[in-house]
């Protein structure tokens, strides 16, 4: 799926987790079914180990290949200490999407009522080598109204202005 179909941003969706047999698919499809709906290509799914390392060389393989416009990983984002997808993104990015994070916590304790436990909740956004690049968590609740009311209508926004606005998503 090289060839990015008109007017749609090229994804790929990445499971942050211990190994294949702890993954949920059907938390990676909520993504998948929400990004093809609003038109966008899945260009493959992917899972990765959820040490720091092998997120880093994920994201930076993909960036550096372009391979994809957006990555959307889906784990590691919590408090705990194995957690390292948003260390590993912040410490890549060029830019922080200084809000994102922001957005997500208010969108749960709004949205899905999570009151006070939503200051423990992380995501984030950057962008690093024109390649935006999404950290959400996998509980699929917050995953999918963060698809819905967040990744999708930002995206092709973040992506024009990542790429400088010279590129053309239709191109």
């Amino acid at each position: 799926m090289d060839e990015k179909i008109q007017g749609t941003l090229r994804t790929i969706v990445a499971t942050v987790a211990l190994g294949r047999a702890s993954v949920q698919d059907d938390v990676a499809q909520i993504v998948v079914d929400e990004m093809i709906a609003a038109n966008f290509a899945l260009v493959r799914k992917v899972t990765v180990n959820r040490e720091r390392q092998f997120i880093e060389q994920l994201v930076a393989h993909i960036a550096n290949s372009n391979e994809a416009d957006v990555v959307i990983l889906i784990g590691g984002v919590g408090a705990g200490p194995r957690d390292y997808t948003c260390e590993a993104v912040d410490g890549l990015a060029d830019r922080r999407l200084e809000g994102f994070g922001e957005a997500f916590r208010r969108l749960i304790q709004q949205e899905l009522n999570a009151g006070v436990e939503s200051l423990l909740e992380r995501a984030t956004a950057v962008v690093y080598n024109k390649l935006v690049v999404f950290a959400l968590p996998r509980k699929p609740a917050p995953l999918r109204r963060a698809v819905r009311d967040l990744v999708l209508p930002t995206a092709a926004a973040a992506v024009r202005i990542a790429t400088g606005g010279v590129r053309s998503l239709t191109s």
